[in-house]
């Protein structure tokens, strides 16, 4: 990879971001599109957003950004404009310049929705679902869920408040899917046979020592269990999940797609999208 003077610059905004696989994908697109850009990780404390979005706004080489946790709700406020889509998911994962501003937009949703149907061959709609979860990420895929008419939606969290907050907006997004607001203590059984789909939005298992958000044992073999972690590739969850009879999907499919479809927006082009695959897969598998 050259850099020089006329290359175009894009960023990965989100703290840490030591353990992100998009620059290697990224950057592989952009060699295999003959562009001459460059994704770099920029490690963003989180009350430094509003100074580093500042900053974006004044490189006249800026081409696009990412934003991953825990920056996907704060940057709403620091952005000059948003799209449909992530001000309808109160979250922004990708950043478009535009004509002097910078436009935040969401390519989560479409992009989890790309990797359930692609990856695991389900189709969420008419499904019932639970969301571990009410952070950007798990705003995003249930935004998609509504908008893939899945029958029923329970959105998990210890935080009750932000559940029922949660809950109350995509009521009103989508009237006709029935959500619930919950408790990890609600995650039973019982509950769990009910499920066609179970999504884990939280950062937990990305860490060995991280507590069980429950009792994984207690997963029913029907069920797809989805985890939006991608590192490590099978996360806790996702191993007793698998031991029980579960199908099982990690995060990368959704990184993968999503970043394609954020590639788009920065460039104008279409994605590589084998060319992405390939070199996530090399990441992930550290070659």
């Amino acid at each position: 990879m050259s850099v020089t003077g006329r290359t175009t610059l894009c960023v990965l905004l989100g703290y840490p971001v030591t353990h992100s696989a998009s620059p290697r994908m990224q950057n592989a697109a952009f060699r295999s599109l003959g562009l001459d850009w460059v994704y770099v990780p920029w490690g963003v404390r989180p009350d430094a957003l509003a100074r580093a979005v500042e900053a974006l706004k004044a490189i006249e080489n800026f081409g696009g950004g990412n934003v991953t946790i825990p920056h996907k709700e704060a940057a709403l406020g620091v952005l000059n404009a948003l799209s449909p889509e992530a001000a309808a998911i109160g979250a922004v994962n990708t950043i478009v310049p535009r004509g002097g501003t910078l436009v935040g937009h969401n390519t989560d949703g479409t992009g989890f929705l790309s990797a359930v149907r692609e990856e695991a061959g389900e189709e969420p709609r008419g499904r019932r679902v639970g969301l571990v979860g009410t952070g950007g990420g798990a705003r995003a895929v249930a935004y998609a869920l509504g908008q893939a008419e899945t029958a029923e939606l329970g959105i998990f969290s210890r935080n009750q408040d932000r559940a029922e907050s949660l809950r109350r907006h995509m009521v009103e997004l989508f009237p006709n899917l029935e959500v619930l607001a919950l408790g990890l203590q609600d995650i039973s059984a019982d509950r769990l046979r009910r499920l066609d789909i179970l999504i884990n939005a939280t950062p937990v298992g990305m860490q060995a020592a991280d507590p069980p958000l429950f009792d994984y044992k207690a997963l029913s073999d029907h069920t797809l269990v989805v985890d939006l972690i991608y590192r490590p590739s099978e996360t806790p969850l996702l191993r007793l999940a698998r031991a029980r009879g579960c199908r099982t999907l990690n995060g990368a499919g959704m990184l993968l797609h999503q970043g394609a479809q954020a590639l788009e927006l920065w460039t104008g082009r279409k994605a590589p999208v084998s060319i992405m695959r390939q070199a996530l897969a090399e990441e992930l598998e550290g070659a």
